[in-house]
This record gives C-alpha cells, sequence and structure tokens, in this order.
C-alpha cells in the first residue's frame, strides 16, 4: 500500500480526489484524496469481477463516475466514488484510453490499439465508431491517448507514429 509499479493513468472526481490506474504490475485503481491522502483501492490481477489485466487507462464524468479501462480484458469498468463496481462495458474492443467529454450532455470515447474510437452513452449504449490510422503500415499501438475536447471533436495520442491527431466527428442527422 502507497507504493505505485508501473501507473498508466489518473482521473478527477467533481470533489478533486484523484483516481490512479496502477496498471501494469498492480492490476488495481487507488483514489487519493485531493491533498493526496491515499483513500482505497480496489483490483488484483486475474479476469474476475474485481480483477484486471492491465489497467491502462481512467476518466470520471460530472457525476462522479469512474470509467476503467481494463485492457487485457478487453471491457470498460464503472465504479461509483468509493470504488464499488457498477457495471462492465464490453463492446469497445481492448481500451487503451478512455475519456468523458464535457458539457451537460457528457458521452464516453474509448480507444483501441488497432485504430479504432468508440463513442457510448454513459450507460454504455454504443453509438458508433470510427476507423483512425489506416495505411500507416502499423498494427498496434495506434490509440495509446484520448483526450475528449467536445461531444465531437477528440484528440489522439499514436505511440507507433508518436503523433496527435485532432479528430472532427460529424453529428449525426
Amino acid at each position: 500500500r502507497g507504493t505505485f509499479n508501473r501507473p498508466t493513468d489518473m482521473a478527477f472526481d467533481p470533489q478533486g480526489n484523484v483516481y490512479i490506474a496502477d496498471g501494469y504490475t498492480n492490476s488495481r485503481v487507488v483514489k487519493l484524496a485531493k491533498d493526496g491522502t491515499w483513500l482505497k483501492e480496489t483490483g488484483t490481477r486475474g479476469s474476475g469481477p474485481d480483477q484486471f489485466n492491465t489497467v491502462h487507462a481512467i476518466t470520471a464524468d460530472s457525476r462522479g463516475m469512474i470509467y476503467v479501462g481494463d485492457r487485457g480484458n478487453r471491457r470498460i469498468k464503472v465504479y461509483d466514488t468509493e470504488l464499488n463496481l457498477k457495471t462492465m462495458y464490453t463492446n469497445v474492443g481492448a481500451p487503451w484510453s478512455v475519456c468523458v467529454t464535457p458539457g451537460e450532455k457528457q458521452y464516453l470515447y474509448s480507444g483501441d490499439s488497432n485504430g479504432k474510437i468508440y463513442k457510448l452513452d454513459l450507460d454504455g449504449k454504443l453509438l458508433g465508431w470510427a476507423q483512425t490510422s489506416r495505411n500507416r503500415g502499423q498494427t498496434s499501438c495506434l490509440i495509446h491517448e484520448l483526450h475528449c475536447e467536445s461531444e465531437n471533436v477528440v484528440y489522439k495520442g499514436d505511440c507507433s507514429t508518436w503523433t496527435v491527431e485532432k479528430i472532427t466527428i460529424k453529428p449525426a442527422k
């Protein structure tokens, strides 16, 4: 407890608490108070409901729900602020990165290593997906990080070509 080993991402809830995806070695999510006090942790290595296989991404929505990309188990796990598991989404490939859009109506985006970006509502309904990074010759690590600027603008970091790309998604008509 109190020691991280290869953390991969962090997020903040509306109260300023910090959630850390301690992913490659410790296979857990840690909650810290905004002053850095260790509050809680959840997870061990494995494929069960309270386990992770490479916790690789984490984000929070305005309600305080925490979305965790469990890359090796090909799912996004959803927790409340006390790290109680609420549900899991298994319709997004292997999530390497996740982000929640700002604004009154929020959406969850997830990106995988093959260049696919998935858009979901906060209940996990898949609203659509897009293929990025085609014809670049790489086969993995095409999305390593996502940042949600708005409902229709996402930035993608690529660790195969070491590039950042702004992606604008046309709204559905």
